[in-house]
């Protein structure tokens, strides 16, 4: 038995499955399905013993490809990851690695959202410039729940790439505001679609918008956490991530050949014929 050190984890998880990250009674949560299997393969004997500290509590609906857990264990490193994943449904560790004792996955240097904004009528211009405005340090009161937390906050870049069917919304900060990105990507999509008076958009201006609206949660998907340490990937965990999506896609593919096969079906003329 090893002796009991601080461990950082690192996970992903597809936030569909679940009613968001922070522990809730009677509702499956990311985090209380990842603590439940710490302590069935005896990595933990309770999250309060254990020191438990997590990095970003995501929404309802809202994924993750890094978020990060620390917790104190004597479990072997090697076989944590896997140990666990065999525990897990919808939630995966990929990394670990031993820390300082100190360590507090809250205090991130950086965080990195990335938005999967479908593509529809858009204008790619008029949406970077959107962006632009809310790049920096800003009050962003009108544009998130604030509650008792101090609204200031630095975005430090809002980076727009094309895929086929998205344009791929990528924020960096310190930390964001609950449904801070969300409500921002409404107004960029609103805006660039010429939905909404541009002068009403942005964390500065005086005539603020007529309504604000929410983008939906499951296309936002938390990338990365930059926490000062190097988290060096467990290559065999990593497959346990690729597997699911490479059966969903498989689903996928079967159900949209089946729509259109009743489609050509229906406008074949040999259907509903007396």
């Amino acid at each position: 038995m090893q002796e009991e050190r601080r461990v950082a984890l690192k996970i992903a998880y597809d936030g569909t499955e679940f009613f968001g990250f922070q522990r809730q009674p009677d509702k499956r949560t990311v985090e209380g399905v990842l603590v439940d299997a710490l302590a069935k393969v005896g990595a933990i004997n309770s999250s309060r013993d254990c020191g438990y500290r997590s990095s970003s509590r995501t929404d309802r609906g809202v994924s993750a490809l890094g978020n990060i857990v620390s917790v104190r264990s004597s479990f072997s490193l090697s076989e944590l990851c896997p140990a666990i994943n065999s525990e897990m449904e919808g939630v995966w560790a990929y990394s670990v690695i031993e820390v300082a004792d100190g360590f507090n996955p809250r205090a991130a240097k950086q965080r990195w959202y990335r938005y999967h904004l479908p593509k529809q009528d858009q204008d790619p211009k008029l949406m970077r410039l959107i962006a632009s405005r809310f790049v920096g340090v800003h009050d962003f009161s009108s544009y998130a729940h604030v509650d008792d937390r101090n609204p200031m906050r630095k975005v430090d870049s809002i980076d727009i790439t094309e895929s086929d069917f998205f344009h791929m919304v990528d924020f960096r900060a310190e930390s964001f505001l609950w449904n801070m990105v969300r409500r921002i990507v409404w107004m960029m999509n609103e805006g660039s679609s010429g939905r909404i008076p541009h002068e009403t958009i942005g964390p500065e201006v005086t005539k603020k918008p007529v309504r604000l609206g929410l983008s939906p949660p499951e296309y936002l998907v938390l990338m990365d956490i930059d926490c000062g340490v190097e988290f060096a990937r467990d290559e065999r965990a990593w497959l346990w991530i690729q597997m699911p999506l490479e059966r969903r896609i498989r689903e996928s593919a079967m159900r949209l050949a089946f729509d259109k096969s009743l489609k050509d079906l229906l406008t074949s003329g040999h259907i509903g014929q007396a």
